[in-house]
């Protein structure tokens, strides 16, 4: 099992992470989504090491070899007595962000030694995760969940979700056909007990998905230093948002409004706001006040590598039927 809630076969657990690795690599993720996102843009400067420190819980030595990591990965820049500032190098793709040069490197001599010559890794990566089309019903209490998780699932692990919500997959009394369909059940710990039970009974894998803690201490803690508004579709959303980040310091600057009931006036201009998919899929040409936050990363790095795992297992199987 991958950990106490999934029928997946075990993953070799791994070592765990200095925290100097966990410092950069929360580093890693904020700068590269902020340069995707826009929020961040070249030249912009970053702040300094003992102003971040206290966020992540760390000396700030350890911040300042974070950065040295980033800048040695492209992405930001360190001047000596001027501060650190988002790069101003272009990526070779196009895009604002460079690429991965070092991590890329990594890869290809990390296939090597595994004697798998660099220029195949790719088509064996491209065949462990495209073989299949493989389908993923997502059991969670509101739509707003739903369609988070949706979006992620499809556009981070090329799956094809589907969900329903909980209270109405209880209602029914029996597995509608999208979960006989499904090769996979992805649900939140609100639900683990009953649908790793139904997934038992389906013979179907199941996995229980966690949320990045950096969530609580990263972007977030940083946003509700001052007014942040969230415009979901349900109130029961809200309120989860609220418990979830209720330990956050400045959570009482969260502004919970609920699409088609409040009015989104009340939003002021250029006032981050945090929109639900659920809500962009259904806003159509509503204008919503404020400045859009892109949308969230949410699901864990533990819970990803299960979904990757699941993923390459079932390709390296399927290949191994089709006798590639």
């Amino acid at each position: 099992m991958l950990g106490s809630r999934t029928m997946l076969p075990p993953i070799p657990i791994r070592r765990r992470k200095s925290r100097r690795d966990v410092t950069r690599k929360q580093r890693f993720g904020r700068v590269l989504r902020g340069i995707e996102s826009g929020t961040l843009r070249p030249g912009d400067r970053m702040p300094t090491s003992r102003e971040v420190a206290p966020e992540f819980d760390a000396d700030y030595r350890i911040v300042i070899l974070a950065y040295k990591e980033l800048q040695k990965e492209g992405l930001v820049e360190l001047r000596p007595r001027g501060g650190v500032y988002v790069s101003s190098r272009k990526g070779e793709t196009g895009g604002s962000s460079p690429l991965p040069e070092l991590w890329l490197t990594e890869m290809l001599t990390a296939g090597l030694a595994r004697e798998i010559p660099g220029p195949e890794l790719s088509g064996w990566l491209q065949r462990c995760v495209e073989t299949l089309r493989l389908r993923v019903l997502i059991v969670a209490s509101t739509e707003d969940q739903i369609q988070g998780l949706c979006r992620e699932l499809r556009d981070d692990f090329g799956l094809e979700p589907e969900g329903v919500l909980a209270d109405e997959l209880k209602a029914e009394g029996h597995a509608p056909g999208m979960a006989w369909r499904a090769d996979l059940l992805i649900t939140t710990a609100a639900h683990a007990d009953w649908v790793t039970s139904l997934a038992g009974q389906l013979h179907k894998p199941t996995i229980v998905i966690t949320v990045r803690p950096e969530l609580l201490g990263g972007e977030w803690a940083l946003l509700l230093r001052r007014p942040v508004y969230a415009v979901v579709a349900t109130p029961a959303f809200g309120d989860m948002l609220r418990g979830f980040f209720s330990k956050v310091p400045g959570v009482e600057n969260l502004r919970i409004v609920v699409f088609g009931r409040d009015d989104l006036s009340m939003i002021p201009e250029g006032t981050p706001t945090y929109v639900t998919q659920r809500v962009r899929a259904v806003m159509g040409q509503t204008r919503i006040p404020g400045n859009i936050l892109p949308a969230a990363r949410t699901i864990s790095a533990e819970s990803a590598r299960e979904i990757f795992a699941f993923i390459v297992r079932s390709n390296i199987e399927a290949m191994g039927r089709l006798g590639r």
